[in-house]
């Protein structure tokens, strides 16, 4: 296969819009993101890495305005103008600031990729309580003591779209951005159910996903969820606590830990129906990692309430679509398991 255009650097950010700004900005705060910055009709949100944003929410109707990827140099922004047709290179009129180039991918989602984004100082997130585990006495003569509140988001950690043409939009993600293919996830007939995919570091170690592609059930291509790295596992615990319990949102999935990837997850929903996950401790891989593809059954996480994605996470709508790529679902597993009769 040939090279790719150019190799990002991270995710970046996602644009989202709501029509309740206020609204918005408290589930923000609930979900432990920081407000850095705002204009009328838009609010920038940071966590404690130095990143000015990772997430812009946009006055609006309900949606998923785009993503964006960080690269490495304006030398990138102009291979994707010039190889890939992206717009031209143009500073960001906004808070942040920075250059930028926008695509459009195979869904027709916008795609930013920017270059010189502010830094800002980091924020302490504090320190993790030493753990007396595997025989080890690190903590001794004191309590826990953790803290109430919402969780401590850290930066943004990858984006899952659902789609109807996953291959598609891998080999799209790859030649524009030099994503790797992490694992594949395919269904008991052989199509595709999932793909992961991450950055190309060289030998330097990675997430295991920055980007997945999830098949779209209902045949409406959208952004699945988003993703936060928080501060650990009791940081996921006390913002699922803070959540569900002071705040009164319904979780969505979680608390459990993911066979592929190897986080341990939270995933809620915003007052209008999009996804956010919270999540500690995921696998690190680099290129010397070979793609696998696995079955369905083989992604059963280890842990959790419920170890396949409830209807809740996987169905966003019901139609006719829905029911029809069920049944085939079905069938095929069916027709699986006489198989290895």
């Amino acid at each position: 296969m040939n090279e790719p255009i150019t190799r990002a650097k991270d995710l970046a950010y996602v644009r989202m819009q709501a029509p309740d700004l206020e609204v918005g900005e408290k589930f923000i705060e609930d979900f432990g993101l920081i407000i850095s910055d705002r204009t009328p009709d838009t609010i920038y949100a940071r966590g404690t890495d130095t990143a000015h944003h990772i997430y812009i929410l946009h006055k609006g109707e309900p949606g998923f305005r785009n993503l964006a990827f960080h690269m490495h140099s304006l030398d990138d922004l102009e291979k994707l103008h010039e190889k890939a047709g992206a717009t031209p290179v143009e500073r960001l009129d906004e808070p942040g600031g920075g250059y930028a180039v926008r695509l459009t991918d195979p869904h027709g989602f916008i795609v930013e990729a920017i270059f010189g984004m502010e830094e800002l100082d980091p924020i302490d997130p504090g320190v993790a309580i030493p753990l007396n585990i595997d025989g080890q006495r690190n903590r001794v003569g004191r309590f826990a003591d953790i803290k109430r509140g919402a969780s401590t988001v850290r930066r943004i950690g990858h984006a899952v779209l659902e789609s109807t043409r996953i291959e598609e939009a891998y080999l799209w993600y790859w030649k524009h951005f030099g994503i790797l293919r992490t694992d594949k996830v395919v269904q008991p007939s052989g199509a595709d159910a999932m793909q992961f995919a991450r950055l190309d570091k060289g030998l330097e170690y990675t997430d295991h996903h920055t980007i997945g592609f999830q098949l779209c059930i209902d045949g409406t291509e959208r952004l699945q969820h988003v993703s936060f790295e928080v501060q650990n596992f009791d940081d996921v615990m006390i913002g699922h606590d803070h959540l569900h319990t002071d705040k009164a949102y319904k979780p969505v999935w979680g608390v459990g830990r993911h066979r592929l990837g190897g986080q341990i997850y939270d995933y809620w929903k915003d007052p209008w129906g999009r996804i956010h996950e919270h999540w500690a401790d995921s696998d690190l891989l680099n290129t010397e990692y070979e793609a696998t593809v696995q079955a369905i059954d083989g992604g059963r996480d280890y842990w959790g309430d419920q170890q396949n994605p409830p209807v809740k996470y996987a169905i966003q709508k019901w139609n006719l679509t829905t029911v029809s790529n069920i049944a085939q679902m079905v069938s095929g597993a069916l027709r699986a398991k006489v198989l290895k009769r």
